[in-house]
């Protein structure tokens, strides 16, 4: 730090609970700027997460510039070009309706990409805690402290909420959809049926829930749900069987590993509850699960996030000085702006797509409208922001 910068402020430190691609795309960003950056990570990976595991067409500028192609194929990524919607009619006659998507997207399990963007956050200096839990955090006017599981303590001048809760942060943790749950698990179908089964990104609309399938590295698939709680509980826990009273072609043999569940986050931008706290991702506002919302909202929130904070003639952080609460504010002001205006028609359009997509009647009914791409699925792809 020059002397000059020296008289204005100690070095910014920033703390990032959560290393998903929210914290770390945050931490890679801010600490190529040259900013002091923690990560607090309170899983070991490589782990997995409840998500559908496709990369949303409008991130893909941004998940490009950190992992470029060759290095996401290296992975066992691969571009994404089809989009689909498939039911059971109440003939029992199979539906599906595929709409090419403008702009390819990716498909990589969470294991991989976490992992890769926390290499590539720590290659760029920020430090990783993990595993490392939060127990609580202390907030003052100038920073912040965080006490850890193992009582450790972590002195901040700002803490950034990407853990898709924000729980730790004085507004409260992000709200759920109320008897929606979420749940994941991975397939490895026999070649021989995959390329029948699983074709690009496909949505399956069901009576009480909805199912995602897209094929991921390593010979799998993922299957992801957002389900009724009341169906979960119909089955008796037994998700095997409820999905393949949902999708007929499931084979249960084909399940790799263990179900896995969340809740369903949905809610519009969450104002941080103290001067010195951010929130990014799906701890900031959250949309329903459909179309790689939730890891391109991720990433484009931290990018953006990072934009603020960087390049703003009032911030300091990429010159390693700290931020005035007044200049702070500004920021923030800037950055909900920004996601205010991202949710404006992703939310109810989200929202709408997912409250139809359990109520395959209501899909049946308007199927000759869904069949044709430009009249549903195009404005559809339109309004929940993804580039054409």
């Amino acid at each position: 730090m020059s002397e000059s910068n020296a008289k204005r402020g100690r070095l910014v430190r920033v703390a990032i609970i959560g290393a998903g691609p929210a914290g770390c795309t945050l931490a890679w960003r801010l600490a190529r700027a040259g900013g002091r950056v923690t990560i607090i990570e309170k899983s070991s990976f490589p782990r997995v997460k409840v998500c559908g595991e496709f990369v949303s067409p409008a991130a893909t500028d941004i998940l490009e510039q950190m992992i470029r192609p060759p290095r996401l194929i290296e992975l066992g990524a691969h571009r994404v070009s089809e989009m689909s919607v498939e039911m059971r009619s109440a003939a029992g006659r199979e539906r599906r309706v595929s709409f090419p998507m403008p702009r390819s997207a990716w498909a990589l399990s969470r294991a991989s990409l976490d992992d890769e963007l926390v290499a590539l956050a720590r290659t760029e200096g920020a430090q990783i805690l993990q595993p490392a839990a939060v127990r609580e955090v202390s907030y003052a006017s100038d920073g912040v402290v965080i006490r850890l599981m193992d009582g450790d303590l972590i002195d901040a001048d700002l803490i950034v909420h990407a853990d898709g809760s924000g729980r730790h942060d004085p507004a409260g943790p992000t709200p759920m959809r109320e008897g929606f749950v979420g749940l994941k698990c991975h397939l490895r179908v026999p070649q021989d049926v995959q390329g029948s089964v699983i074709r690009g990104v496909t949505i399956r609309a069901c009576a009480g829930a909805y199912v995602g399938t897209i094929s991921v590295e390593r010979g799998l698939a993922t299957c992801a749900l957002v389900a009724r709680s009341s169906l979960v509980r119909q089955h008796g826990g037994d998700q095997d069987g409820m999905l393949a009273s949902l999708w007929p072609a499931f084979n249960p043999a084909w399940r790799e590993g263990a179900w896995h569940s969340c809740g369903v986050a949905r809610s519009k931008y969450i104002t941080p509850g103290h001067p010195r706290s951010l929130r990014i991702g799906n701890a900031a506002g959250a949309v329903d699960p459909i179309g790689g919302e939730g890891i391109g909202l991720a990433l484009w929130s931290a990018w953006t996030l990072a934009d603020v904070l960087t390049t703003s003639p009032t911030t300091s952080i990429d010159r390693g000085c700290v931020i005035d609460e007044r200049q702070l504010a500004a920021a923030k002001s800037r950055f909900a702006t920004r996601y205010r205006s991202r949710l404006r028609t992703r939310l109810p359009v989200c929202a709408a797509a997912s409250w139809a997509l359990v109520r395959p009647r209501l899909i049946g009914a308007v199927w000759p409208v869904v069949s044709r791409p430009g009249l549903a699925m195009g404005p559809w792809y339109r309004l929940s922001g993804k580039p054409r």
